[in-house]
């Protein structure tokens, strides 16, 4: 009995059937006591209906002799009747009783069987001055309330067995419930992170509620194990920089233009760090303060206008078709630099006389940007891999470039409640970004 105290899962059926019982209770005493009262006020006018009757028979001998013949047959209600004179002797009826007060009162009387009961009298003062009373047994109501008392008792004590054993199953259910979820929780903490709380066919709340929990657990395995993938990238690309540093600051003082190659080299790794925090900013959900009605149109043609020449002067061949009054909800520097990020890569990472097209196009209800190109494009086994951080494609390691670009798309792109998706054109490659667009 402790344990099943200390699990707040029978404690609260335990409550429910027990709130139950008292609410059976108060209605089963309320039904009790109007039906009670019911009986008797019944009662009470049976015995003013046997007086008007009686009234209406006559005064002196008449009434007498009515009185001897009614209690002969005591065949209406069990009724007895007494009637008495001025000086308060009784001169007819079997009611061997005192003389009672005008009104309603209580007496007690011998039956039939000569034994005592308590009965319900009614007097009333005849025009004669004599004084006329019916009295009737309570037996056959009291009889009535020991039934209901009886049957209430025994159908109290079965709803509250029934309440009791409904309170243990609805218990054992709800602990079951719990302690999957409570089981699956420790094997995560136990080192099982691959665990997921099992889901029911029934689509109910504790459903509901694992699904939630499971869909929590896979964003935090995702963190997990982007923040490993994140420390790993870190220190293996930061490897590289930070040797080149330490040998141009060796070489300083010694070899002239050290210097200005080591602060070249040391801006490097800022602009990376800047970027991996950039990145982080952005997965972590802290642009909702900076989101605005951005004209993805106007900011998307100015893009494209300032990048016409540096395409020409790298020898790629680039044109765009923008249509207009196409606007989306974000951060409009975020989506600037990722659109620019695109651009670069196509520029950077494609050799002199590659075709490279923008399009930014509205389609039911999403705002679309693609950057296609007909280059060399990446290999089938490295596309999946061009989102990741610091991952670079093997035609693209002697092309500037630290592998953040794409990640800061992707990023931008989730944030904003939209996909990014990497195609092969064959021969090229081709990205596309899909927004939520603001209706017009």
């Amino acid at each position: 009995m402790h344990n099943l105290w200390r699990s707040a899962a029978y404690r609260i059926a335990f409550g429910y059937a027990a709130a139950f019982a008292f609410a059976i209770l108060l209605l089963g005493t309320a039904i009790f006591f109007v039906a009670d009262a019911e009986f008797r006020q019944q009662r009470d006018g049976v015995l003013s209906e046997e007086m008007e009757d009686l009234a209406n028979e006559g005064l002196g001998r008449r009434l007498i002799h009515e009185l001897e013949e009614r209690g002969r047959l005591r065949t209406r209600q069990d009724f007895a009747y007494a009637l008495f004179d001025r000086a308060g002797r009784r001169i007819g009826g079997s009611l061997d009783i005192p003389r009672p007060p005008i009104g309603y009162s209580l007496v007690q009387f011998r039956d039939l069987a000569g034994e005592w009961e308590e009965g319900r009298a009614k007097a009333m003062a005849l025009s004669d001055g004599s004084r006329l009373v019916v009295a009737l047994d309570l037996e056959a109501v009291d009889a009535i309330d020991r039934t209901i008392l009886a049957v209430f008792a025994v159908t109290f004590i079965a709803i509250l067995v029934i309440g009791v054993g409904a309170a243990l199953m609805l218990g054992r259910y709800l602990r079951t419930r719990l302690g999957s979820i409570s089981r699956t929780a420790r094997a995560i903490v136990a080192g099982e992170g691959e665990r997921r709380i099992a889901v029911g066919k029934h689509g109910d709340e504790f459903d509901e509620v694992s699904l939630a929990l499971n869909a929590m657990l896979d964003r935090i395995d995702g963190l997990m194990e982007n923040l490993r993938q994140v420390s790993s990238d870190v220190a293996h690309d930061l490897r590289k920089p930070l040797l080149r540093l330490r040998n141009q600051l060796d070489l300083v003082g010694n070899v002239e233009g050290a210097e200005q190659r080591a602060i070249e080299l040391l801006d490097e790794i800022l602009r990376l760090f800047t970027a991996i925090l950039r990145i982080a900013e952005v997965e972590g959900g802290g642009l909702e303060n900076y989101m605005v009605r951005v004209d993805l149109s106007t900011d998307v043609d100015n893009i494209t206008s300032g990048y016409a020449s540096a395409f020409a002067d790298s020898g790629h061949f680039f044109d765009w078709t923008i249509a207009p009054d196409i606007a989306v909800w974000g951060d409009r520097g975020i989506l600037v630099q990722s659109v620019a990020n695109l651009l670069d890569n196509a520029r950077i990472h494609t050799p002199r006389g590659t075709s490279v097209r923008l399009e930014l196009m509205g389609e039911d209800g999403t705002a679309c940007l693609t950057i296609s190109d007909n280059g060399p494009g990446v290999s089938p086994s490295e596309r999946p891999q061009l989102l990741r951080r610091f991952f670079r494609a093997e035609a693209s390691r002697t092309t500037p470039g630290n592998g953040l670009g794409l990640t800061l798309v992707a990023a931008a792109a989730s944030a904003h409640g939209g996909t990014i998706a990497v195609e092969d054109t064959g021969p090229g490659l081709r990205i596309a970004v899909t927004l939520p667009r603001l209706v017009p």
